[in-house]
């Protein structure tokens, strides 16, 4: 019998009806999703359960800016997001300012919560809201229990708080964890995994009838989360590559990634969706990158989990942690990964142990743990289970947060673009090539010779928006000869960033567009990236282009290396100069046994 039939059957009186407040976050579908199962098996037994987004609890709209600038640095500042990870790890003593700060700005969102519910106990399922609650009840804030649910199996310093009452875990190794961090109870209840996934599993044949798949074909689901974080499109190539796995690739809400791996041609395309548990009966093994809720679901599927190119920071520490608990395997390059398929997609003892380690992990249920501590501590009566402190002011700490956020997203973030994070790559297998655009003005576009030179080169022909408003006609013609037309932004600056990036890849990229008639899909400004040009080109789904070497007239390297990106600059020559810097540097190519690839082939 399961701890949930324990629980409904156990003799004697009615349980007493509890008043549950659980906080989550919409930082992906993680936490989130936690917090639902949660609520659903509480409500089940007749309790009462609320849930609030934490991020919704700052005034100012702060709480969507930190998931936006959290989401960004995922997509393209990975490497600092690490740093951060790493940091905490080195020093956790840092985060006071943080919570204080955290909770100063949630406070009375959480007195109007709390008032308005009454709870029995506080349960969250997000990180930094468990440690502004921790702080709470340290103070007497808050008069009733907090638990924490701690979605991953990794356990950062950060997300777990020595005054909450309860840390719940997916697994004995993070709870473990957590206990020793706090010093105080910990459990491991399992993964909050809705029982579709557990014992109402669809049909494994009509699944794969309903994909088009063949008796013998071996799929391999992938997924990255709700956000399509991280390098999937290397991933489903890495898997496809020998030709025997079929992808499955659930993009999430990622419609740029939906459509360039649908432009390759690999495997099974899907978006948002709400059949994972029809597409976990139909795969063979899951690929994945974070250690998050679908890697619990295929836990509870029983369908073997591989991670591969793990995001920074917890999915590294999921990865690793994981592997030691031999509940996945870890992937850490393509043969390796080929290899790990070939072996977990084949019935046997290595595939069946894995399965049994993960069913393993769902040995009692939270709601219980819940529902216990709940009570186990009874607000005495006439006492308000929260108190709100004196107000206090903290300006010169946000205004001190706000500059560092900025900073991040300027100077900071060009420097993640010169470390080449966020920036369009040569693919793995890019071969003897060379990916070359050429960067001209109108008066090179009204020579003939130089417009029959880049059409028959395979060059990229980089343009600004002066340049398409004055030579439409000769960017119409090479388009329709089938060279590649680049936005090389508006061409003039602007003091404000934001302005500037919207005018470089929006306006210009409209302005071009209309002139050549063609699909912008790579932005090769002139200058240096920020995160705004970042922004911009996500939401244009133009990629950014950094040149890894600027060629001039009369500057011919005398190297050239395969699978690098150069962009020949004519704006300050005469068209004849630009026409013999052209020639001159294919000759290079030539030489060096190299072919020219236009930019759109990128990735």
């Amino acid at each position: 019998m399961t701890a949930i039939d324990q629980e409904n059957n156990s003799i004697g009186p009615a349980p007493v009806a509890r008043r549950v407040l659980i906080v989550s976050a919409s930082m992906g579908a993680g936490h989130d999703g936690a917090a639902r199962e949660l609520a659903h098996r509480l409500e089940s037994r007749g309790h009462q359960t609320r849930i609030v987004d934490f991020l919704d609890m700052p005034p100012l709209g702060l709480g969507r800016f930190i998931r936006w600038t959290y989401q960004l640095q995922l997509h393209f500042a990975p490497w600092s997001y690490e740093a951060l990870y790493r940091l905490w790890y080195m020093l956790p003593f840092l985060y006071g300012p943080l919570v204080a700060l955290d909770s100063f700005l949630t406070r009375r969102a959480f007195q109007r919560a709390v008032r308005e519910v009454d709870p029995d106990i506080v349960v969250t399922t997000y990180s930094l809201s468990a440690l502004v609650l921790g702080r709470m009840r340290k103070k007497g804030w808050l008069r009733v229990p907090v638990a924490t649910y701690l979605t991953d199996f990794a356990v950062h310093p950060l997300w777990v708080h020595p005054s909450v009452d309860l840390n719940m875990a997916v697994s004995p190794v993070a709870a473990e964890a957590a206990a020793a961090r706090t010093g105080g109870r910990a459990c491991a209840p399992g993964p909050l995994v809705g029982e579709k996934f557990r014992s109402a599993r669809p049909d494994r044949r009509v699944a794969r009838r309903a994909l088009g798949l063949e008796p013998g074909t071996r799929a391999v689901l992938v997924v990255a989360g709700s956000w399509g974080v991280g390098d999937v499109v290397a991933t489903v190539e890495a898997i496809a590559s020998s030709g025997r796995f079929h992808p499955i690739t659930v993009c999430g809400r990622d419609e740029t990634l939906k459509l360039a791996l649908e432009e390759r041609g690999l495997g099974t395309v899907i978006g948002w969706t709400s059949e994972m548990p029809a597409l976990m009966a139909a795969a063979d093994v899951l690929v994945e990158n974070a250690g998050g809720l679908t890697c619990m679901e295929a836990f509870a599927a029983g369908l073997p989990v591989v991670t591969y190119s793990p995001i920074p920071g917890h999915g590294r520490d999921n990865a690793q942690t994981m592997a030691a608990a031999g509940v996945n395997r870890y992937a850490r390059d393509d043969d390796e990964l080929q290899v790990v398929l070939d072996e977990l997609s084949t019935p046997g003892p290595v595939r069946d142990e894995m399965i049994a380690r993960g069913r393993a992990l769902f040995a009692g249920d939270a709601a219980v743990e819940v529902l216990h501590l709940a009570g186990e501590q009874p607000l005495p009566a006439g006492v308000r289970p929260f108190r709100i402190p004196l107000r206090r002011r903290v300006p010169a700490l946000g205004a001190a947060a706000l500059m560092m956020v900025y900073g991040s997203l300027t100077l900071g973030a060009q420097g993640v673009a010169a470390m080449g994070v966020g920036i369009a790559r040569p693919p793995h297998a890019a071969g003897p090539r060379a990916f070359v655009g050429a960067r001209v003005n109108a008066e090179d576009l009204a020579d003939p010779a130089i417009t029959d030179l880049l059409a028959s080169t395979k060059m990229t022909v980089i343009v600004d928006a002066r340049t398409a408003a004055l030579a439409g006609p000769q960017l119409a013609r090479l388009a329709a000869q089938g060279v590649e037309i680049a936005n090389g932004g508006w061409g003039r600056s602007s003091s404000l960033r934001w302005e500037r990036a919207q005018a470089d890849v929006a306006r210009a990229g409209d302005l071009i567009h209309r002139s050549s008639g063609c699909r912008i899909v790579d932005f090769a400004p002139g200058r240096r990236l920020d995160a705004f040009d970042q922004m911009w080109s996500r939401r244009r789904r133009e990629r950014l282009v950094m040149a890894d070497a600027v060629i001039r007239p009369g500057r011919i390297p005398a190297q050239v290396r395969a699978a690098k990106v150069y962009v020949v600059d004519g704006r300050r020559s005469d068209p004849d100069e630009l026409r013999r810097a052209i020639v001159q540097f294919q000759s290079r190519l030539n030489t060096a046994g190299l072919s020219v690839a236009p930019l759109k082939q990128l990735r």
